[in-house]
């Protein structure tokens, strides 16, 4: 069976030892795995042409009101799943870039977003929804 392959780029911010998150309302792709929005980092689709590296920096800035700029050319990290869209499986890989802010709070979130936390690593942890997310949460913040 062929199953359809979805990019993806997003952004990993840290700031003051602490790290930028979204709570993601609930669409047709993740509904019955959770009862209300989840934790996770700001990503999103690649546009037609854009590079994964633009796309990450416009949907962390969508989706937190943060104007961001990529600190590496190169992916920090990368996460491979499985999600259904109209039943069919498809293949999803997200590329996360690490950021710097270059303005914090310049809009509000975008409607996908329900909540926006800048918070420590522990909270982070608790707060993100799936193990591939705090797989890199942890891989970050043991980088330095």
């Amino acid at each position: 069976m062929n199953s359809k392959v979805d990019f993806a780029a997003g952004g990993i911010i840290l700031l003051d030892e602490k790290i930028l998150l979204v709570k993601n309302k609930l669409s047709e792709e993740y509904a019955g795995d959770y009862d209300s929005g989840f934790w996770g980092y700001p990503k999103g689709h690649l546009n037609d042409e854009e590079t994964p590296l633009k796309a990450a920096e416009r949907e962390v800035y969508e989706e937190t009101g943060f104007k961001v700029s990529a600190i590496n050319e190169k992916p920090i990290a990368e996460s491979s799943y499985e999600i259904k869209k109209d039943g069919k499986p498809i293949k999803k890989t997200v590329w996360f870039y690490e950021m710097s802010v270059i303005e914090s709070f310049s809009k509000e979130p975008d409607h996908e977003i329900e909540e926006i936390a800048l918070v420590p690593f522990q909270e982070a942890y608790e707060l993100l929804a799936y193990e591939e997310d705090k797989k890199i949460l942890k891989y970050v913040f043991n980088r330095k």
